[in-house]
Formats: C-alpha cells, structure tokens, sequence
C-alpha cells in the first residue's frame, strides 16, 4: 500500500513538470496486473478505508409505517426539492387521505407544513433514529418507526397462490383486506394496491413493499 501511495504522489508530481510528455497515471497491483487512468480525468487523490467508509443515510424516498391495531398505514415520500407527500390509507374504516407540502431539516429537527383550501397544518417532528432502512420520529402523537420502501413491486392474484417467505423472513405488517399474512405467506384477498412490511433475516431488518393485486 505504501508503494502504491508513493508511486501515485510521485507521477502527479512528474505530471505537473513534464505534462507534456505524461498521459496516463499507472497503478501496479500485487497480482502483477496494472491499471491506467488519464491525467486529463484525474481531480484528485484520497485515500480512504472502505471497509470502515460509513455512508450516511438519507431522507429522500418513500417510508411506510403500519399497525393492524390502529387501523391504518401511512406511506411518506419525500423528495428531493423538498416537497413531501403524505398517504394515509385507513383500511378499517375504508377511505384514504392524500396530503403535499414541504419539508425542512434541521439537525435532528424535522418540520413539515402542508397547505389547503381553509387551513395551513404544521408538524415537527424530533428524528430519533435514521438508517439505510429506517426513520423514527418523536411525535406529539408518540413515537413512530417507518420502513424505506424498496423498488420492487410485489405482485398476487385475488385467491391463487400465495407468495412463501424464504427461509427465517417473515412478513410483519399487511392490512388484512388487499393482502393477509396467513402462516407466513402473503395472500391476495382483494383487487388493489396496498403495502407491506418483511422482515429479512440475512440483513436483520425490516423493509416495506409495494403489493398489486389483481
């Protein structure tokens, strides 16, 4: 690694002396191979440990939370011109609830504002937690833990075969009336869209989908 490190501050050096004459960054690797990089793409240099590198999480995408008890699941998108929208679907009593407005942060602060016609509503929300694959927020309401929303779309047909976890995943969270966790398999119930919650052993996390069944 030191040589490495030495043979690259040393041939940006010659770069700048005889430019004319250097094309090409050479990189020597133990396996005997080599790799060349343009000067011309070269901005700079830093060395870093990936395996330890943390990357930091973000707030941009979709999360849902979700409770059989309480009735229903909210679905919260925010993106990145920092507007955000707010779905409510509460399966009990058969309605949902769309809300857009604006989001800001603040450190751990997060205020969200949504206007309509005859009112102007205002959240802030203390952000208790934030990783790749989840959001928890204090509330006045409590606490709250949503799931990130993976790109993938589930797909079920009303009374055919049901979707199987793999072996120690588990499905958490479905509103029993599109979709029903029956024996840790996912049935579809009824024709419609809704959202989920599974629980992946390999990663030991919670993730949320979207489900459509037709």
């Amino acid at each position: 690694m030191m040589k490495i490190r030495m043979l690259i501050a040393l041939m940006l050096l010659l770069c700048g002396v005889n430019a004319h004459a250097q094309t090409a960054v050479r990189i020597h690797q133990k396996d005997g191979t080599h790799v060349d990089v343009p000067i011309e793409q070269v901005d700079s240099i830093t060395f870093v440990d990936v395996d330890n590198e943390v990357v930091e999480a973000k707030l941009e995408g979709s999360w849902l939370w979700g409770s059989v008890e309480a009735g229903y699941y909210e679905l919260l998108t925010f993106n990145d011109d920092y507007t955000y929208i707010g779905y409510d679907n509460y399966f009990t009593y058969g309605f949902d609830t769309m809300t857009y407005g604006w989001y800001s942060q603040l450190g751990a602060m997060l205020t969200l504002r949504s206007n309509g016609y005859g009112y102007q509503r205002r959240y802030t929300w203390y952000v208790t937690g934030l990783s790749g694959n989840a959001l928890e927020v204090m509330t006045r309401m409590g606490s709250f833990r949503y799931y990130r929303l993976q790109p993938e779309t589930i797909s079920l047909r009303v009374n055919d075969e049901p979707l199987e976890c793999e072996q120690d995943d588990s499905f958490v969270f479905a509103d029993g009336v599109v979709v029903a966790i029956r024996d840790h398999k996912l049935y579809g119930i009824a024709k419609g869209v809704t959202y989920v919650q599974k629980y992946i052993a390999a990663l030991d996390q919670i993730v949320a989908y979207k489900v459509v069944v037709e």
